[in-house]
């Protein structure tokens, strides 16, 4: 009997060192090794992008001010350039990816592009003068792998993602124009339910605004993606397809999957 005891005593010990040792490895980076790495792995994968990436940008608090499509190549590990799915103007910009609550992306000098957003609206012409439209240049990195990177807003913590650009970029980008033109053009819209009709008018710069509710968005060569889930008359949607132009809608329209909601342009 005492003899089993101390069999199975020894073996606890065993049994204790190989755990420790397995708790050694796990934790045998320090914690300003890891950092290192995840801005290493983060700005790796931000240049293992040919034709760059589609990053769906939103800016002010809340996102209150809708989105847009950047169209964003990290062509050096200094160098990026820029292109937005609301202007023609082709920016180059130098960034940086830095070490802080996690890995950091900066552009981190003046890129016309983002200025838009960021720049205080004495500059930008956009609402209030002292922070404009709200934009960040500053983001944490959440997540960046070859699918997808993630980002957070430093100032604003919106949520950001990138999306790798497809093969002929020229052609994507020009179809993300032609369909922002294509929403930006109307005067106001409405939003057509079984139950009643809303008027909507644009107010500060792409969003929409009801008597209650601001909706944000960003404009797809498909239709709209609303920066999270809306329900209007009870009607619940995070995605709407742009229809073409019928007899009834002569300006065609935008429509959630079930077809018993409209999003109608008011010219």
């Amino acid at each position: 009997m005492k003899r089993n005891y101390y069999l199975i005593l020894i073996a606890s010990c065993f049994l204790f060192a190989a755990c420790d040792k397995k708790k050694d490895r796990i934790f045998d980076e320090s914690p300003t090794d890891r950092l290192n790495t995840a801005v290493a792995n983060a700005q790796a994968v931000l240049v293992s992008k040919p034709n760059g990436w589609i990053m769906q940008y939103y800016a002010g608090d809340g996102a209150q001010y809708g989105g847009n499509n950047f169209f964003v190549n990290f062509t050096s590990a200094t160098a990026v350039n820029v292109q937005a799915d609301y202007t023609n103007t082709n920016a180059t910009s130098t960034y940086k990816v830095y070490p802080g609550a996690g890995p950091i992306l900066s552009f981190d000098t003046y890129n016309p592009i983002f200025g838009m957003f960021a720049a205080p609206g004495a500059i930008s012409g956009y609402v209030n003068y002292d922070v404009g439209l709200g934009g960040d240049i500053e983001f944490l990195v959440m997540k960046a792998t070859a699918d997808s990177v993630i980002l957070k807003s430093r100032k604003r913590g919106n949520r950001i993602v990138m999306v790798p650009m497809p093969a002929n970029p020229a052609t994507v980008i020009s179809t993300y124009k032609t369909a922002f033109n294509t929403y930006y053009a109307p005067n106001s819209y409405r939003f057509e339910t079984p139950t009643g009709n809303i008027a909507l008018n644009f107010y500060d710069y792409m969003e929409l605004h009801s008597l209650t509710d601001t909706y944000s968005f960003r404009v797809t060569p498909t239709g709209l993606d609303f920066y999270q889930t809306v329900t209007v008359n009870g009607i619940t949607f995070k995605e709407l397809t742009l229809m073409p132009a019928t007899a009834t809608y002569p300006n065609g329209y935008y429509a959630n999957v079930a077809g018993t909601l409209k999003l109608v342009p008011i010219f």
